[in-house]
């Protein structure tokens, strides 16, 4: 079971699982918070009207290849590091994407998966295991796998600050989910002269921290609609990972 590194599904799949305090970045990272902390009450008028400390440069590239992203393919290559075991664990496939909303992350080692979501549901493959877990789309939204295809500004869906990258001379932005969920945060690095993303590092609930690199990264071209559609094989079972009163769930039981 590969858990599809950094996509927070583990998390998402873990029964009655007890909420966990966000931990720290990678060890020596030091961080340099850029939310404004609370003010006090101004005294003068002068005061009142200031304004407050403006976005830094990193966060607003950032929203900014964000906004400009409608589509995306690449290869992908992962690596965990198991916080107990120690072992590391790499993985490899194929990323499409089409904002908002829709993805598909192939993996073809080292275990054959797939994870497909055409917006509504997000449909995880295991052909080894003969089952597909089926759950909203929206439970993913603050994973790596939502993060690259929601069509909300960050500032909706997560706390930011600014650190040093593993990579010299070069900063990340970490995102913290403003909503306790399946990720404790996510590190990402804009490469310096190619409008693409350099570096991505993410941990979940479970303290499986990866980093994903993307290679031969095609921006904003078509991407075939079929691709986000899943259609369930035969003799796989198929696990319901959703709450009864979700309002996709009469209208999408049947839409395999």
């Amino acid at each position: 079971m590969v858990c599809a590194l950094g996509l927070g599904w583990c998390a998402q799949r873990a029964e009655a699982a007890e909420a966990v305090k966000p931990t720290d970045p990678p060890q020596g990272v030091k961080t340099v918070k850029t939310t404004p902390p609370p003010q006090t009450a101004p005294t003068t008028t002068q005061e009142a009207k200031a304004t407050p400390k403006e976005t830094p440069p990193e966060v607003k590239r950032l929203q900014a290849f964000m906004d400009r992203l409608k589509s995306v393919e690449a290869e992908f290559e992962q690596r965990l590091l198991d916080a107990e075991a120690g072992e590391p664990q790499e993985s490899r496939g194929q990323f499409s994407a089409s904002r908002p909303g829709k993805f598909r992350w192939d993996y073809s080692a080292p275990y054959k998966q797939v994870i497909v979501s055409d917006g509504r549901m997000v449909w995880f493959y295991e052909p080894d295991l003969k089952q597909v877990t089926r759950s909203p789309a929206g439970r993913l939204e603050k994973t790596p796998a939502g993060f690259l295809t929601s069509g909300k500004k960050l500032e909706e869906i997560f706390t930011w600050e600014v650190t040093p990258s593993p990579k010299a001379g070069q900063m990340a932005v970490l995102l913290r989910p403003i909503h306790e969920g399946s990720i404790h945060w996510i590190a990402i690095s804009l490469h310096p002269q190619k409008d693409e993303i350099d570096d991505f590092v993410v941990e979940d609930s479970l303290k499986h921290r990866s980093r994903i690199r993307f290679v031969n990264w095609r921006a904003n071209g078509e991407v075939p609609p079929e691709r986000f559609r899943f259609e369930v094989p035969k003799d796989v079972d198929i696990i319901e990972n959703h709450d009864k009163n979700d309002k996709n769930d009469k209208n999408d039981k049947n839409a395999h």
